[in-house]
């Protein structure tokens, strides 16, 4: 067996090391590699005994046989992806369970020696179960992907909460309680959205999470929940992450993944706390002022979309008033909004109220229209 360093890999997403660990914890980020060979084994560290048994890590592995290494483009996450079977539908990915400290995973095995991409993503989110690679290891031949000339790929930045996660995609409002094994990014807007626009992407998403206020129960809850908001998150690589190993936070290095569009698609839990008073709905405006701001100077060349409304729609017009705010301010910079349909139940709904892959597919085609354009200048 021959071991990969890890640069040697096609990363995606946010990821750390720590203690010769690299670590990617976020929805839809993990790494990449083509080889010709008959074996391919995984070492990942998880957390199991740190979460509840519905709470592990969940990984999906996604396989492509080529026909001749030469085929291997190696340029963009959706070079040599096949995502999709003979009948033109979906095509599951191997999901793996991390329910050990220690995971020794067999990502592929074959009897004949055969050219194959692998794609190892997180499907599960960051607020559960880590994912650390600690070694991988081949039976064949690292294959180097071609560069490509051209114009680059579009790349997408996506700031969200459970929606952006795919929380509860494959479960069932009122029959299933959630469980990570339900967590589908793959199948959720944000990731539909970069497929149709053949976009790069990275996720910072985290369920239940707000600008103001993280989800609270209208019914019973009287304070706002403020202990883990994403304008403190999200500037670093992975605070939580990095936090679970004792290790000092680190602010997220911007030329890792330079976005060109920004999406934010955050409120719908701030709308369990605003509850229509003027005050806290006031202070959700300037919260998201002060992340789209925050996004900009980050990154000041990206266009900025800010996005709500399929399980809420009553701070749809503070998203406008932030965004008109932000713009008397940065004329010069293009920001536009997008007001997501309402699910609905005829179109299915998920675990614990949330988006049904019928409705993710819809949010997804009414996004990708929006940021087409953007897409072609």
């Amino acid at each position: 067996m021959m071991k990969l360093e890890f640069d040697e890999l096609k990363w995606y997403g946010r990821n750390f090391d720590h203690n010769d660990v690299r670590y990617f914890n976020y929805s839809l980020s993990g790494f990449e590699f083509c080889f010709t060979g008959t074996k391919a084994v995984a070492t990942i560290l998880s957390d199991p005994s740190n979460q509840k048994d519905t709470e592990h890590g969940i990984l999906g592995v996604y396989i492509t046989e080529l026909s001749s290494p030469e085929k291997y483009k190696g340029d963009s996450f959706w070079d040599n992806f096949n995502f999709l079977d003979e009948k033109k539908e979906y095509k599951e990915p191997i999901r793996i369970s991390l329910d050990k400290t220690e995971n020794e995973l067999v990502l592929f095995e074959s009897n004949i020696e055969k050219t194959v991409v692998i794609k190892v993503l997180k499907l599960s989110e960051c607020a559960f179960g880590y994912a650390g690679l600690k070694q991988l290891d081949i039976e064949g031949i690292l294959r180097r992907g071609r560069i490509m000339q051209g114009k680059p790929r579009t790349k997408i930045e996506f700031i969200g909460d459970s929606i952006t996660c795919g929380y509860g995609v494959e479960g069932i409002w009122e029959k299933d309680t959630f469980c990570t094994g339900q967590e589908r990014p793959d199948k959720a807007y944000a990731f539909l959205t970069a497929r149709t626009l053949k976009a790069e992407f990275m996720l910072c998403s985290w369920s239940g999470i707000g600008i103001t206020s993280n989800y609270v129960d209208p019914a019973t809850i009287n304070l706002p929940d403020t202990h883990w908001l994403m304008p403190s998150c999200w500037p670093y690589t992975d605070k939580s992450g990095e936090l679970r190993l004792h290790a000092e936070p680190h602010v997220w290095d911007q030329s890792r993944f330079s976005p060109d569009i920004v999406v934010i698609n955050l409120g719908t839990n701030d709308i369990s706390w605003v509850r229509g008073i003027e005050e806290r709905r006031l202070a959700y405006v300037a919260g998201l002022r002060q992340l789209i701001e925050a996004v900009h100077r980050r990154s000041p060349d990206a266009k900025i979309c800010c996005c709500l409304g399929i399980m809420g729609q009553e701070l749809c017009a503070s998203v406008d008033q932030a965004c008109k705010l932000f713009s008397m301010d940065f004329p010069s910079v293009p920001v536009k909004t997008v007001k997501f349909k309402m699910q609905l139940e005829s179109d299915g709904i998920g675990a614990d109220w949330h988006p049904s892959p019928v409705t993710h597919k819809k949010a997804a085609k009414q996004l990708s229209k929006e940021l087409k354009l953007w897409c072609n200048e």
